[in-house]
């Protein structure tokens, strides 16, 4: 098992979902979006992204969650997340769930028992893909 990171959209403490066309239509400038068994998967189209991503939800209720597996340190992964963080209410953290980060304050929304994971107890808004550490 690798490391991942994650993007999810929370509202009043419980996932939520993403409009499906938006968070697709993100996805497919950086691979391909493939319906895979009974789940969604991301296929990067090239390096600096990650090894595979996992997409959670349905193409009827809309996107909760994105995972990418193995994400790659200083690539294009980091200009994929800020472009994802654009769609209302996502929010970004690794694996340890050490810190969180967003475009606009979720906080609100976030549950409790992710906020006492964060070192900081706070989310972090980022204003550019340069201030997401890959």
């Amino acid at each position: 098992m690798g490391y991942s990171v994650y993007l999810q959209k929370f509202e009043t403490g419980e996932p939520a979902f993403a409009p499906y066309s938006e968070v697709v239509s993100i996805l497919k400038r950086y691979g391909s979006v493939n319906h895979v068994d009974s789940r969604i998967e991301f296929t990067p189209n090239g390096e600096g992204l990650c090894e595979v991503g996992f997409v959670g939800g349905s193409e009827a209720e809309g996107i909760d969650s994105v995972g990418f597996e193995r994400p790659v340190s200083g690539g294009r992964l980091a200009e994929l997340i800020f472009e994802l963080l654009g769609v209302e209410g996502m929010c970004y953290f690794e694996q340890d769930a050490t810190f969180v980060l967003a475009r606009a304050d979720v906080e609100p929304d976030l549950p409790e028992g992710l906020l006492d994971q964060c070192e900081p107890r706070q989310v972090t808004i980022v204003a550019s893909s340069q201030d997401i550490p890959l």
